[in-house]
């Protein structure tokens, strides 16, 4: 069992790319990585998340998402939080959020399952990531470097 999954969601579609950012930014924030640790991007899994969710006690996924709030703005969302996330979310078809319930109807949701959106705006192929994005997607790898490194070993 993997102690820890920290999985970026994104596509190559300028904004989109936040949570890639965020996982690219982790090593430059600190991150002590060791052997029970996973760090992955995915380009939009849709309910092929869903397994990667499986023998994990602990997974952080990190998305863009959009509503309305500022551009780079970080929020957190935990499972009371989800509807909250669902209105911000997701640009991918079969989202993060449909794989989470159906991942819980399933009983496959780790123990600790925390869900970071980035706030973005308006996504167009071949458009760059702004720089707003950039910074919040550094903020947020600091800020997960700390909660990850901090966290005892399970």
């Amino acid at each position: 069992m993997s102690r820890v999954r920290i999985l970026g969601i994104g596509s190559p579609s300028g904004d989109d790319q936040a949570g890639w950012l965020a996982i690219e930014a982790l090593p430059a924030a600190g991150l002590q990585c060791d052997e029970g640790m996973l760090i992955e991007k995915l380009d939009r899994p849709g309910a092929n998340l869903i397994p990667l969710l499986d023998g994990t006690a602990w997974v952080i996924l990190i998305d863009a998402m959009q509503s309305n709030s500022p551009i780079g703005r970080i929020r957190h969302f935990g499972v009371e939080d989800w509807p909250a996330y669902s209105q911000g979310l997701s640009s991918h078809g079969f989202g993060v959020l449909d794989a989470l319930l159906l991942a819980r109807e399933l009983g496959g949701l780790p123990s600790r399952l925390d869900l970071y959106g980035i706030e973005i705006g308006p996504v167009s192929p071949g458009e760059h990531v702004r720089s707003e994005i950039q910074a919040a997607a550094q903020q947020l790898a600091k800020r997960i470097a700390v909660e990850v490194n901090d966290a005892p070993l399970a």
